[in-house]
């Protein structure tokens, strides 16, 4: 079979829903060839299915291009496309819409309905995320491009807070150099959850073969209060957990529980940074971020453990959460919240 027709058979059974037009056979003047190993690849494709270079945009392809839409590992580094709210679009734009994002076309429509700035798409370049930003421009829906760069920054941790006449002091620890921020210059408070769940599992050898068996299973689970305080000027933030934070700062309010203290730190920077906007809709917004930015989850190993009796079994942790998740809308707010001061 030539490779012509090889591919094309290829991409007719790979082929998605709502793909039909993707898959359909190309002429010959309509492939493109890959300048790195000369292989024809369908016009639709941005990268080329041999080796995996980015294929030349010709006058014909640059109309038929796609984008792959593959899902990203948490550690690749991506670019996040970002709906930008707009009333009046059609149902039978979002349903196109849905089949390009590879989303449901339900899903989409909660998006949109939200009226938030939510992701539609991780790619895995800027070529392919500006691909998607231009389809959708044609289809009347606006978005934009953020790189994980921008989003994926940690706030640094702060243990405790001091209140002074117009200023914030923020202490990451006992030996960390206090930083002083002064009250006018806090711009964005984002409240939300951190959950995180984690499984251990011990495992030994069976007797025969080389098959194992759990011999233990552990599972924890913590769900923490988290607030994001964003600074103007550098753009410092800092991040506050319900868990290990020192409440002396709210004097004789302070209570018992640390979500009830949580609560009133929130309440109390509120009061003091007036000019700062607030925003505690990321727990609302969990589902519909979920399908672009599902939270993370890293399997490692904890090697050899002593099960008594001079046996050794070999083990496992698994942690699921969804800090990062937290951390990209939190990032998305500053950045939009930026870009329109």
């Amino acid at each position: 079979m030539p490779r012509e027709e090889e591919f094309q058979a290829f991409e007719q059974n790979v082929a998605g829903p709502g793909e039909a037009e993707a898959a359909r056979p190309f002429a010959h003047a309509e492939m493109v060839a890959c300048e790195q190993c000369l292989r024809a690849n369908a016009p639709t494709r941005m990268t080329c299915m041999y080796c995996g270079a980015a294929l030349p945009v010709t006058e014909q392809s640059a109309a038929l291009r796609r984008p792959t839409l593959k899902k990203l590992e948490e550690w690749e580094r991506g670019f996040n496309v970002v709906l930008l709210p707009r009333e009046g679009l059609k149902t039978d734009a979002v349903e196109e819409a849905a089949v390009l994002l590879r989303l449901e076309a339900s899903r989409l429509a909660e998006i949109v309905a939200s009226g938030r700035a939510l992701p539609l798409a991780r790619a895995a370049s800027m070529e392919e995320a500006e691909l998607v930003v231009s389809r959708l421009r044609a289809l009347g829906i606006i978005a934009e491009v953020f790189a994980d760069e921008v989003l994926t920054r940690a706030p640094e941790r702060v243990r405790a807070l001091e209140f002074e006449e117009g200023a914030l002091i923020c202490r990451q620890g006992p030996e960390a150099e206090p930083r002083r921020v002064p009250f006018e210059e806090v711009a964005l408070l984002v409240a939300g959850r951190i959950v995180e769940r984690r499984v251990e599992v011990e495992e030994r050898k069976t007797r025969f073969g080389s098959r194992s068996e759990v011999v233990e299973a552990r599972e924890l689970a913590s769900d923490e209060l988290v607030l994001d305080v964003f600074t103007t000027g550098e753009g410092t933030a800092f991040r506050v957990m319900s868990g290990g934070f020192d409440y002396s700062c709210l004097g004789a309010s302070k209570g018992l529980l640390a979500a009830e203290n949580f609560g009133r730190l929130v309440a109390t920077l509120r009061g003091l940074a007036k000019a700062a906007t607030f925003d505690d809709e990321y727990t609302r917004l969990r589902p519909l971020l979920a399908d672009v930015w599902p939270p993370a989850e890293h399997t490692a190993s904890l090697g050899l453990v002593g099960a008594g009796g001079g046996r050794v079994n070999t083990g496992a942790v698994t942690k699921v959460s969804n800090e990062a998740q937290f951390t990209r809308y939190a990032r998305l707010l500053q950045s939009l919240g930026a870009k329109s001061s």
